[in-house]
């Protein structure tokens, strides 16, 4: 009898930790609402990375110059994803309007929003080139 009530329960947990992989939710994710966790991640992500090279660098792991380059990568990719956040609640708030447009930077060639006046990439101003 007691193998039975453990048969019973083993069955019962294996359907209960189980269940989440055959259900299937109607929520499905448009381009609209997915962009903006995309960006928001890329964002959250940047800034994780940010931190972990500056207790790196003051823990002596990275060198000076290690570190100005993860910085300045993450740095980039974060404005990136700030910009584009900016864009879609602009778009959101603004029907019929577009999003911001992107441009290059010409001397690097990192993209940068429209209404950027340096690059996020060199830091070259972006109205002298």
């Amino acid at each position: 009898m007691s193998v039975a009530v453990g048969v019973v329960l083993v069955v019962l947990c294996g359907a209960f930790v189980a269940a989440p992989f055959f259900r299937r939710d109607g929520a499905v994710l448009d381009e609209e609402t997915a962009a903006p966790s995309r960006w928001e991640r890329q964002k959250f992500e940047a800034y994780a990375a940010i931190k972990e090279a500056e207790f790196d660098h003051e823990t002596a792991k990275l060198s000076d110059a290690d570190f100005a380059a993860l910085r300045e990568k993450y740095a980039a990719l974060a404005v990136e994803a700030m910009a584009a956040l900016d864009a879609a609640r602009t778009a959101r708030q603004r029907p019929g309007k577009h999003a911001a447009a992107i441009n290059f930077c010409p001397n690097c060639g990192h993209k940068t929003p429209a209404q950027a006046k340096f690059c996020p990439g060199c830091g070259r101003g972006l109205g002298n080139a």
